[in-house]
């Protein structure tokens, strides 16, 4: 009798348990199943705002953002339904302007979400969880997980922007920057537009924001860009932006907008109009005079290319990472500084493998197929020749009386003449001192010897480096285009054979003779793309007697 009882009670445990996964099974599929949109959305919210206040008792809730919006659009409504509105501009949060309590959070999201799913339940519609369904929302290990495109604003995003006739210019202005760009004056209490001031939005909304700051960097990006999108839509614009998570986080959605970008620019004959910001043609960068310094910097001042460098980057923010009003030596001091992560000017400026110093990016362009096949075997952390360091800084020393105590107006001018004497084309020997033909015999045994057409190759080099100023600027030297294969040696018009390093065997951490010449040759067919010949094809270089 007493295991009939427990057999009853079990059976009833299990058909509970049955009904609880069944729905929990069932809310899910409300919001977008793994079999229909696949288990990676871009709209996927883990809420665990209490998180920050206490400990968890139960998981983070599983929420599908555009599935939500949905249905809340197919019932006539809008945002409002779940986010408040202060300013015209929709709140992040969640039914509210600000966080309270973990109470005051917990009433706020059981009240809206619970109560939305019992109206829809009550008029008969396929709905969310209900009272006491805790595990259908608050998921331990849910089978979504969240897969979002990094959304950006590059320069042409940044321009289908600023140069819309649908966002409505600033006051008295021919610019509309004001639209996005502001800050918040603490004697009248209200957010203002200061010309000249723009900057990235994260230099004020941070992860954690203090004093009269209320949003995040996440509620400050959406919370505009939303607002506008949806006011647009409303105004039944020509056209305007997404609403949606997806719209500019789904990996789909983003490829799309690139596709979209490149077809403007190609409209624009592929080069952006300048952004109206009054900012420098050319800059000349000094080190900073430490006064109280026993050894003073004496780094040659660099005449900094400003106009140019605006087409090669993706964003303003390329450079300028953390705010675009300051100096990078205000943070990035010649010893390093709390504010700058200690990385000091030096690295800052010259750190090979970040992408935000001068010669990473320069290290990234270095991997285009023109260039990798030199590029690519060459000791990134070499020490640099003092031909290599000079073709950046060629401007006079920093002293304490020359260039620093310039004004900005003289700077310029001085870094303006000094970019004008930089070569606009790669320096070169003249062409008929150049090999046309280099026989390579001294392997000789299996195949017959490989005729190089030496001319050739290099006058294809210097056929990709036209237009580019970067590859100009560096290829400063009559022999620098020579140094990718002539390596390690000094620099000649008649280089040493590479036998004269190489011999039969590994010597030194220098490879053999034979294993030099097809690494040096292969590794530039790879990474140039060349199809022909191909870097497998022996007989395309020496035939087989």
């Amino acid at each position: 009798m007493a295991n009939g009882k427990k057999l009853l009670r079990l059976s009833g445990i299990l058909i509970v348990l049955a009904g609880v996964l069944g729905f929990h099974m069932e809310a899910l599929s409300m919001v977008g199943t793994p079999q229909e949109n696949g288990n990676k959305r871009p709209d996927l919210i883990m809420i665990d705002t209490i998180a920050a206040q206490e400990k968890l008792e139960l998981p983070a809730v599983v929420f599908l953002h555009d599935t939500h919006s949905k249905a809340v659009a197919e019932q006539g409504k809008d945002c409002t339904a779940c986010h408040q509105k202060k300013d015209g501009a929709i709140s992040y949060k969640f039914n509210r302007l600000e966080n309270g309590t973990p109470e005051q959070l917990k009433e706020i999201y059981h009240n809206g979400c619970i109560s939305c799913h019992a109206a829809d339940a009550k008029a008969g519609k396929k709905t969310g969880p209900q009272v006491g369904e805790c595990r259908s929302c608050h998921v331990a290990d849910p089978e979504l997980s969240a897969d979002r495109a990094p959304a950006s604003m590059e320069n042409i995003l940044h321009y289908r922007h600023w140069g819309s006739k649908l966002i409505a210019k600033d006051q008295g202005q021919d610019t509309n920057c004001g639209s996005c760009h502001h800050e918040y004056n603490k004697l009248s209490k209200k957010l203002e537009y200061v010309k000249g001031q723009e900057d990235n939005c994260s230099v004020c909304h941070t992860a954690k924001p203090e004093g009269d700051v209320k949003l995040t960097t996440s509620e400050a990006y959406h919370g505009q860009c939303v607002s506008c999108h949806l006011e647009m839509k409303a105004a039944k614009a020509e056209k305007t932006g997404p609403a949606e998570c997806a719209g500019c986080h789904g990996q789909t959605q983003a490829a799309e907008l690139k596709v979209d970008n490149a077809a403007v620019l190609k409209k624009l004959g592929g080069t952006l109009p300048r952004l109206p910001r009054k900012q420098p043609d050319a800059v000349l960068l000094t080190a900073p005079v430490q006064e109280n310094a026993a050894v003073k910097a004496t780094m040659a001042s660099v005449a900094f290319n400003h106009k140019a460098h605006e087409n090669y980057t993706d964003s303003c923010s390329s450079c300028h990472h953390e705010t675009m009003n300051k100096a990078c030596s205000s943070c990035h001091t010649v010893r390093g500084s709390k504010e700058g992560g200690f990385v000091t000017l030096e690295k800052a400026m010259h750190k090979v493998d970040s992408t935000k110093s001068c010669v990473g990016c320069h290290a990234v362009k270095q991997k285009d197929p023109k260039c990798a096949g030199c590029h690519e075997l060459m000791p990134s952390n070499a020490v640099k020749s003092e031909e290599t360091c000079a073709a950046c800084h060629n401007g006079p020393a920093s002293t304490s009386s020359e260039p620093v105590s310039m004004d900005a107006s003289a700077k310029a001018a001085m870094a303006s003449s000094l970019i004008l004497e930089r070569p606009s084309s790669p320096t070169l020997v003249a062409e008929k001192d150049i090999p046309e033909f280099v026989t390579i015999n001294v392997l000789e045994n299996e195949y017959k010897a490989s005729k190089l057409p030496h001319r050739k190759i290099i006058m294809s080099l210097v056929e990709g480096m036209k237009n580019d100023q970067m590859a100009n600027t560096f290829h400063n030297t009559p022999l620098t285009v020579c140094g990718s294969c002539h390596h390690n040696s000094p620099a000649s018009a008649t280089p040493p054979s590479c036998a004269s390093c190489h011999g039969g065997q590994i010597q030194d951490g220098r490879p053999a003779l034979k294993a030099a010449y097809h690494v040096q040759c292969m590794t530039c067919h790879d990474t140039m793309n060349l199809k022909k010949p191909a870097s497998t094809d022996c007989t395309a270089c020496h035939a087989k007697k």
